[in-house]
């Protein structure tokens, strides 16, 4: 029995057994590995993008288009975090959205929006995934220009004297059943200007009808420069004394004279038309001699030029 355990077959059977021992070690460990692999989360990143351009292909020199956003909704998921970084970022983006007429004919259409040049690795879902559009004939005409001013837009006390554009005619290209509805274009002051000063800057022209109401429409050039030149609305108007106070026992009787007798009033017009006179009140209880006093012309209403006057006073005594 000794010999068998240290026989060369004993040998051989326990170096078997320990090989088999191992190999299924490895195996079990390998499972373990692989299914580990396969059931671990993969993290998953997403961005949601707004107003991302529309690429419309279509015959520009034949058609208008009109009436169409000009971007869209784009929600991108990928597990590449550089892939959808890249993406995001509108610098370094690949894909585009676009938009196909060339087979659609003129009227209003919709058309499905299609992503191309998107990067693999990446998805994105598009929304709204279709966009209405109006085709129409393209024709373009020349028309004046016209400096437009909101009312509202000029302050209390302020009126316009003259506006000026730099450009006095543009080209102008829309569809042709819009083009014979536009009676000009105006040069519009942006809705956040408020004029209490002379204005020049450049702003974005608009083509028209004869209500005002804007029509789609390509101009050439786009913008002009527009100079509105505003000042205050004044009125001129008499300056009359106002004696107050009462006179000393020595003291008959006291003259005053102006230093100016006209002053220049400005605020809103419909508060001018109604003073005609400004007042200067001089209190003579402490007068007993020749003197000259400086007083204030003031009021709530409207502002005051000059804001004060010298009165003479001559005295006569008893």
């Amino acid at each position: 029995m000794k010999k068998f355990f240290v026989s060369r077959f004993w040998l051989a059977l326990v170096s078997l057994f320990f090989a088999i021992l191992l190999f299924l070690t490895a195996t079990a460990s390998h499972s373990y590995n692989t299914n580990s692999q396969i059931y671990s989360p993969i993290e998953t990143y997403t961005h949601s993008l707004s107003d991302v351009p529309i690429d419309i292909k279509y015959d520009s020199d034949k058609y208008f288009i009109s009436e169409y956003s000009y971007g869209v909704q784009v929600y991108l998921t990928s597990t590449n975090r550089v892939k959808l970084d890249s993406e995001a970022n509108a610098d370094t983006r690949k894909f585009k959205i676009v938009a196909d007429l060339s087979q659609s004919k003129p009227g209003k259409v919709t058309v499905p929006l299609k992503i191309t040049n998107l990067p693999s690795g990446v998805a994105a879902k598009i929304t709204p995934d279709q966009m209405s559009v109006t085709i129409g004939k393209k024709k373009t005409k020349v028309f004046s220009i016209t400096g437009s001013i909101d009312a509202k837009q000029i302050a209390d006390g302020y009126e316009i004297s003259n506006i000026e554009t730099k450009d006095h005619k543009v080209e102008v290209t829309s569809d042709e059943s819009k083009i014979d509805l536009i009676d000009h274009v105006v040069a519009k002051l942006p809705e956040e200007v408020k004029l209490t000063s002379d204005y020049k800057d450049e702003v974005t022209l608009q083509a028209v009808s004869a209500d005002g109401t804007i029509l789609a429409s390509s101009i050439s050039p786009a913008k002009t420069e527009l100079s509105v030149a505003v000042k205050k609305i004044t009125k001129s108007v008499p300056i009359r004394v106002i004696l107050t106070g009462s006179l000393k026992d020595n003291i008959t009787e006291i003259t005053p004279k102006l230093s100016k007798e006209v002053a220049v009033i400005s605020g809103p017009r419909d508060v001018l038309d109604t003073i005609n006179q400004v007042i200067a009140e001089v209190n003579i209880s402490d007068v007993t001699k020749n003197t000259a006093k400086t007083v204030s012309l003031k009021s709530d209403l409207v502002t005051i030029e000059p804001s004060s006057v010298t009165v003479q006073l001559t005295t006569k005594k008893k």
